[in-house]
């Protein structure tokens, strides 16, 4: 019987080590796997990272090719200087297909980086890219390789017109030449919207990098959480199974134990086989990894030798015991969180007591070891070796996880690292953000200051000859004036005139001053500035803008022939400038018809309602304007008319004036109609406008 139950102690004592080490090799490979699913993760994150760094110094070089070429097209004037900015852009050029090469092979790129610190000026940065997989193409890759081709070619064109000017400045024929350098400004003219375009997919490429990225580190953070508690989980999982084979194995060993004293006691078993029996169940304890203690709930009875290895100055347990009454004064107070057993006494319970009414928490220590902490979980267990006397022991036992903390520990410190790293780089793009909203601002104003301008330029385009139109309207009545003063004056010298031919003279000449005051007041309110929107009649605009422009078309015999609406048409805008945009078309159709020795000088202004816009036609008969110039007479400073005539921005800010400010639209075409019985094959331009 004895043997039998030694035998059976034995397999249990076996299998609780093997299963402490199967747990144990099992912590440590979930470690180590979910250690390499955090790196490759970082190192995705580190790739993407390359990625949009290589994309950075490819939009540096793109800002540096597009002043090489600005130099080369503009300031070089020898063959040296040409060759010499040509082989800097051969060599930027080199640098950008290098760039593109490893985004798309993948590979090291190595750049000189120029920095303003004291002994730093080039320091060479390193960016490392490896290509996920052969189907991964790069954007910038695709966009810009057929671009640089494009680029070389662009510069080969510019280099033989430079080369073609310069011949002919040698040569001195001063026509060609001229006009050699007016190709090359009309050529140099078409690169910013060139690189502007590149830079902008380049820059839009840079920004989905960057939202790829964030992505990513969101995508990293859920997935290292996700691996953090699938950990945990499976920590528990096999710190649960051990413990509770561990702690069936032992309740059996306990068992046994029992049985096996009670059986020796029965048996008169001699001292000696007491004495071997105890070294058997000494070895059984020593044989355990963790830390066992035995106390009969007041001081300890016995410990397993693992303690002493922990304790290694001490040299026996008795030692210990002497001079260490209780464990419980290895335990460290700084402790992470409230799972750790720090005190002595628990509210007149102690420390073991306190982990036997709670056996449903899981409870730490700390202990140091030459200066290094050790993290344990401990566990305590109440076992009964007389159930008559009531006699029992508490078995304590500590295992080591400081390893598992450690890791714990770790990975905490990678996740704050990274959720560092994603807010130095939120705050970057934040800054980024500010900036280009600050850009976009300075930039909004400079071109509304530079609109006021034109518009302002415009006005004082027309301003000459409304000056004339001025002349002309007051020509009549001051020669009126002059002529019944001077009548007046004769008939008072001769005596002859009589009270109520002063008074009529007055009265007519009243008459004139009030004329010439009217007209005043007219070109005054036209050329007053609207600073709000109001509610206007369309027709008494256009009344208003042919008051001013009607006796420059009776000098040139055009007539103007109206079809408004016997009803009132509104809309909702700046009358003064719409006023504006008529008085410049119809200066325009005025020019055309006198330019083009038109007859018979007609202009057509109707008016009418349709799907809830207000439309106006203009239209001359001054044979219209040429089919390859139409589509650019809104351009900016585009005019057909001599230098000292026009400035081209006439039609611009009329255009920007209806679509702007009166959120309408303008448009021209060449037409052919016929309008109470008159032919009118010219140019019509059609203004819609919101109806209210």
């Amino acid at each position: 019987m004895k043997i039998i139950k030694q035998s059976k102690t034995h397999k249990q004592l076996i299998l609780l080590i093997t299963i402490f080490l199967i747990g144990f090799f099992s912590l440590f490979s979930l470690n180590q796997i979910f250690i390499n699913l955090v790196n490759n993760l970082d190192n995705k994150t580190k790739n993407l990272e390359s990625r949009i760094n290589i994309g950075e110094f490819i939009s540096y070089d793109i800002v540096n090719l597009r002043a090489l070429f600005h130099e080369l097209a503009t300031t070089t004037t020898s063959q040296k200087s040409r060759d010499l900015i040509k082989e800097k852009i051969d060599d930027t050029i080199d640098v950008l297909n290098e760039s593109i090469e490893i985004l798309e092979y993948g590979g090291t790129l190595k750049r000189f980086v120029a920095l303003n610190v004291a002994g730093h000026q080039n320091t060479i940065k390193t960016i490392k890219y490896n290509k996920v997989s052969k189907n991964d193409y790069s954007l910038e890759v695709i966009d810009l390789k057929p671009k640089l081709i494009e680029l070389r070619n662009m510069v080969s064109i510019i280099e033989q017109k430079l080369i073609q000017r310069f011949k002919l400045r040698k040569t001195k024929n001063i026509k060609e030449f001229t006009k050699s350098s007016r190709e090359i400004r009309r050529y140099y003219k078409t690169l910013p919207a060139y690189f502007t375009r590149l830079s902008e997919n380049l820059g839009r490429l840079l920004y989905e990098g960057e939202i790829e990225l964030n992505i990513l580190n969101k995508q990293i953070s859920q997935d290292k959480e996700r691996y953090m508690k699938l950990k945990v989980l499976l920590i528990f999982c096999v710190i649960t199974i051990v413990l509770i084979f561990g702690f069936i194995i032992i309740r059996n060993v306990n068992k046994d134990s029992q049985a096996l004293f009670n059986l020796n006691n029965k048996l008169n078993i001699n001292l000696e086989k007491q004495e071997n029996q105890e070294k058997y169940v000494r070895a059984i304890l020593d044989a355990q990894p963790n830390i066992i203690m035995v106390s009969d709930g007041k001081e300890m009875i016995d410990a397993n030798l693992s303690l002493l290895k922990f304790f290694d100055k001490f040299k026996d347990f008795e030692t210990f015991r002497d001079e260490i009454q209780c464990i419980c004064n290895f335990f460290e107070t700084t402790v992470p969180n409230d799972d750790y057993i720090i005190n002595k006494d628990y509210d007149g319970l102690s420390w073991s007591e306190y982990i036997l009414n709670n056996q449903d928490k899981e409870f730490k220590i700390i202990m140091k070891k030459n200066g290094k902490k050790h993290h344990f979980s401990i566990t305590a267990m109440k076992t009964v070796l007389n159930e008559n006397t009531n006699e029992s022991v508490v078995i304590v036992t500590l295992n080591d996880i400081t390893s598992e903390i450690n890791s714990q520990i770790k990975l905490k410190s990678l996740n704050d690292n990274l959720e560092l790293l994603i807010s130095n780089k939120t705050k970057e793009l934040q800054e980024l953000n500010e900036n280009l909203e600050q850009k976009i601002i300075i930039e909004t104003l400079k071109v509304r200051e530079k609109d006021k301008q034109m518009i302002q330029q415009s006005r004082f385009a027309a301003l000459g000859e409304m000056i004339g139109n001025i002349a002309h309207q007051w020509r009549q009545p001051l020669s009126a004036i002059n002529t019944t003063a001077s009548g007046m004056s004769l008939q008072m010298q001769l005596g002859i005139a009589s009270n109520d031919d002063i008074d009529e003279s007055y009265t007519k000449i009243m008459g004139y001053v009030d004329f010439l005051t009217q007209t005043i007041e007219d070109f005054r309110g036209f050329f007053h500035e609207d600073k709000d929107t109001v509610d206007f009649n369309i027709t008494e605009t256009i009344d208003k803008t042919l008051t001013i422009i009607s006796p420059s078309y009776k000098d040139n015999d055009i007539e103007i022939i109206k079809h408004f609406p016997d009803y009132q048409m509104f809309s909702h805008g700046m009358p003064n400038e719409l006023a504006q945009v008529f008085l410049n078309i119809l200066n325009n159709a005025k020019d055309a018809t006198i330019s083009n020795e038109i007859k018979n000088r007609y202009v057509s202004i109707r008016c009418e309602e349709k799907d809830n816009q207000n439309i106006i036609y203009i239209q001359d008969n001054a044979g219209g304007i040429p089919q390859d110039i139409i589509e650019k007479i809104f351009d900016p400073y585009f005019t057909t008319k001599h230098q000292s005539q026009g400035t081209g921005i006439g039609l611009y800010m009329s255009r920007d004036i209806v679509e702007k400010t009166m959120n309408g639209s303008i448009s021209v075409r060449n037409m052919s109609t016929i309008i109470d019985d008159k032919n009118y094959d010219g140019a019509c331009f059609i203004i819609k406008l919101n109806k209210i």
